[in-house]
């Protein structure tokens, strides 16, 4: 029976409410610990439903305070409203399904996103918030730069720094990529030797030292450009995981990162993350950071690329547990390391160690074997079910980890959060930047002491160790930019740990605190004067402009605007030095190398001078006392003679290159074309290159020579087909070229081969047993390495150093000859089987 269409009733739409306090009351809450909205839930909801319109909203609460559901209740808040689509980004998978847990007691539906599956439709309807990580947003592929979002809700804020640089980090392990690593590393030996630190750069690669980080400076890596490009082209990142996402950020802006070279991983990252290409930050889109900790107005300026325009901090005593803080260092009559009594302190305790590098996770084999492999979830999920005494131990894991009450009471911080990656950790420890990282080094600090703690029922130990976490936290300077009430705890942990005389005094207070002792509970209930509102540090006006001229900048070189972003940095570059010498030293480095990118080489120069002046550990540009002509050889001088042409006639060369080896890869070439170009590319590379057999009537069809070096005799057989072989007429003109070249060349040692598919000889031809095969390929790929060989030495080298660079690169890339015919892949004719 057809369906009666005029008897359907049309269905009404029921308008959802928009109040976040409204949606609250209409959920169907099943979580126990939820019976209404705290006070300070209540204050932050009404405050951003009175401005909801800001685009940049800030709301602060202590870890503990019910922060979630707040970030839920605006995130349908602003479905209901727009109808649109809306993201709540966490920094872990496993937060995702925490928080879409937590949204189920509630009573709240999502849909969530991670592993490229979504949860169910709700989201595309624009019924729910999307519950989703950073690295879903983040990553080069993301989904979400294709949707028409209406906003985005930032849960933990504090962590998006690293978390972005991570995805726009494109990392070549050792380990995954044996060859490139090799090759990449390889590229920057010249440099490194030029300023008399080779032998250094040579050691931690020999010793694959991967704690030991090398910076290469930008006009370092633009020196080798093309090459790194080719090389990176060619191994095919788009197919490993480990690369492709961030390939897609940076595969045409590898010259505007910074280089950093380790014995395990090479990386390249950008100096200012450019978050103003990401959908996320554009305008009309709202955005809202949850955070108990949220970064000064400077930090978080350089990692989303806006400032706050609204805070809501409600006061609260959410959150404000209770800690014993022990610094074993402090006591003076323990006689031994701080590491080792805190092995004693948390022996017999389940504890979570938390560390900021693997090489200090070493410190801690004999207590608990750092887990491999990349399921953290797994790993903390296992412990969290385990008994005393487990331990766990994570390598820079200050966020996004939550081990409350019973799962976890003893924690140890060892060593300072300073560096999540090559690029901060050279800030940090090399240009000792520790005014302009003081913030986000304070928020990982914060972060790192709530990791086991929940709630101001919770109680529990946090042992500090390593000198530089303890000389930091010793700094009033350090300490004043921490929340009040942690500040006070440290200034009570500080005075117990210098009163106790030994070791076993602090093992005693773990017990004391973690037994609920009432000398211990008395002790610090009358000690703790509570805070009862998040710490908001006044931003410095002066720092803001700083910032912002950074990150202006870093949007303009992105965006290859060096006009714009010379202009950007160069107002702010005198403030810069102001506020910190390594900064200033760092800024006058990039702003020289907008410099070179826009052609004006004395600025370029006269800035790496200031940069390296004012900070050593950049790296500087001198370049040796040019050597007489007389030490080079001939191919080398050959070379520096057409090259030295200036720009405008190098541009030209170049274009001619590309002309005359066109053949070598153009499909249905001829076989006289393709001898013409190879007889084109031994011409480019510096050597004598003829065609015998054209000028002549007798001799090869190409050879390559150079005085007093082997000849190349090339005898082509392109255009033969896998049917065939090496026939006998074929094999019998390669003894005739010997000779030929013999008699006309003077010299004797000669390398005949022919140029075609590897095909085995004809039975009745007898091919001599030093006659090779060479595919065609190999002198296409040959001509790939020259031409990026000759770009990276025609965009730096001047006149008087035109012959040392050639011979510096093409020693490094193995295009001197005779040594760069072992880097051509040939076959034996005579032991090549069908």
């Amino acid at each position: 029976m057809p369906i009666n269409f005029g008897n359907i009733p049309v269905p009404k739409i029921a308008k959802r409410p928009a109040d976040p306090i409204e949606i609250f009351r209409t959920l169907h809450v099943t979580d126990r610990a939820v019976n209404d909205l705290w006070l300070a839930q209540g204050d932050a909801l009404r405050q951003w439903d009175k401005d909801r319109s800001i685009e940049d909203t800030a709301i602060v609460l202590n870890t503990g305070a019910g922060k979630t559901l707040v970030g839920l209740l605006i995130a349908q808040s602003l479905v209901n409203e727009t109808n649109g689509h809306v993201l709540y980004a966490c920094s872990s998978i496993q937060l995702v399904e925490q928080t879409a847990a937590k949204a189920a007691g509630y009573g709240i539906d999502v849909t969530t996103y991670f592993k490229q599956n979504f949860s169910n439709h709700s989201y595309k309807q624009g019924l729910s918030p999307c519950v989703t990580t950073y690295q879903a947003l983040f990553n080069g592929k993301s989904r979400f730069f294709r949707e028409n979002l209406s906003a985005v809700v930032f849960d933990d804020a504090h962590t998006a720094e690293h978390l972005i640089r991570d995805h726009f980090t494109l990392k070549i392990s050792r380990s995954l990529f044996p060859t490139l690593f090799v090759q990449l590393s390889n590229l920057f030996r010249a440099y490194f030797d030029r300023i008399g630190k080779g032998v250094g750069y040579s050691e931690m690669l020999d010793r694959q030292d991967a704690y030991s980080s090398w910076f290469v400076p930008p006009f370092a890596l633009n020196e080798q450009l093309s090459e790194v490009q080719r090389l990176l082209i060619s191994s095919n990142l788009t197919d490993f995981t480990e690369t492709v996402f961030a390939w897609e950020h940076l595969k045409n802006h590898v010259d505007l990162c910074a280089c950093f070279v380790d014995g395990a991983e090479i990386s390249f990252s950008p100096a200012i993350i450019p978050v103003s290409t990401l959908p996320y930050f554009q305008k009309n889109l709202r955005r809202l950071y949850l955070s108990a900790t949220l970064p000064a107005g400077d930090a978080f300026l350089r990692t989303f690329g806006r400032t706050v325009k609204l805070t809501i901090a409600p006061t609260t005593t959410a959150g404000e547990c209770e800690r014993l803080v022990l610094v074993p260092s402090l006591n003076k009559g323990c006689g031994e390391e701080d590491i080792s009594v805190a092995k004693r302190i948390i022996e017999p305790q389940k504890a979570l160690i938390i560390v900021p590098s693997y090489g200090r996770a070493s410190e801690w084999a004999d207590v608990v074997a750092l887990q491999q492999g990349g399921d953290v979830t797994g790993q903390v999920e296992a412990f969290k079910a385990a008994s005393a005494p487990a331990k766990l131990l994570l390598v820079g894991r200050y966020d996004g980890l939550d081990l409350p009450g019973d799962t976890c009471r003893v924690m140890v911080i060892d060593g300072l959060p300073s560096g999540v990656g090559p690029l901060e950790r050279f800030l940090w420890e090399q240009l000792r930047m520790a005014k302009v990282l003081r913030s986000m080094v304070a928020s990982r600090v914060v972060q790192s002491f709530g990791r086991i703690f929940r709630g101001m029922s919770d109680h529990g130990v946090v042992v500090l160790t390593g000198r530089s976490l303890v000389n930091w936290l010793l700094t009033p300077t350090n300490r004043e930019v921490l929340p009040e009430f942690l500040r006070r705890q440290l200034e009570l942990g500080i005075a117990a740990s210098r009163q106790a005389t030994s070791a076993q005094d602090l093992v005693d207070a773990v017990d004391q605190c973690l037994n609920r002792d009432s000398q211990w509970t008395k002790y610090y209930q009358e000690n703790m004067s509570l805070s009862s509102a998040p710490h908001l540090r006044r931003d410095d006006a002066g720092e803001l402009k700083v910032a912002q001229a950074q990150v202006d900048f870093g949007h303009s070189l992105w965006a290859r605007d060096y006009s714009n972003a010379v202009k950007q940095l160069e107002k702010a570059l005198g403030e810069i030095f102001d506020l910190s010498l390594s900064a200033g030293a760092w800024a006058a480095l990039w702003l020289g190398y907008s410099y070179e990118l826009m052609g004006d080489a004395n600025s370029a120069r006269a800035l790496y001078r200031r940069a390296h002046s004012a900070a050593q550990n950049i790296p500087p540009l001198e370049i040796q006392h040019v050597a007489s002509a007389q030490s080079y050889s001939d191919q080398i001088l050959d070379i520096a003679r057409y090259l030295d042409c200036g720009a405008q006639g190098f541009a030209q060369a170049i274009s001619r290159f590309d002309v005359d080896l066109s053949a070598l890869k153009a499909p249905g070439a001829t076989v006289a074309q393709v001898e013409e170009a190879i007889r084109c590319l031994g011409g480019y590379l510096g050597l004598k290159s003829t065609r015998p057999d054209k000028e002549y009537g007798t001799g090869p069809d190409v050879l390559w020579l150079l005085e007093h070096t082997p000849a190349l005799c090339l005898e082509l057989k392109t255009d033969k087909t896998s049917a065939d072989h090496y026939w006998k007429k074929d094999v019998s003109q390669i003894p005739d070229h010997i000779q030929w070249v013999k008699d006309n060349c003077g010299t004797v040692d000669i390398l005949p081969a022919f140029v075609g598919p590897i095909l085995p000889a004809a039975k009745e031809s007898n091919p001599l047993p030093d006659i090779e095969v060479i595919e065609l390929s190999e002198f296409s790929l040959l001509a790939d390495r020259l031409r990026a060989a000759l770009v990276d030495i025609g965009k730096t080298a001047l006149p008087l150093t035109m012959r040392q660079e050639v011979h510096e690169v093409f020693t490094q890339r193995k295009l001197v000859w005779p040594g760069l015919l072992d880097g051509i892949a040939k076959k034996k004719l005579k032991t090549i089987k069908k």
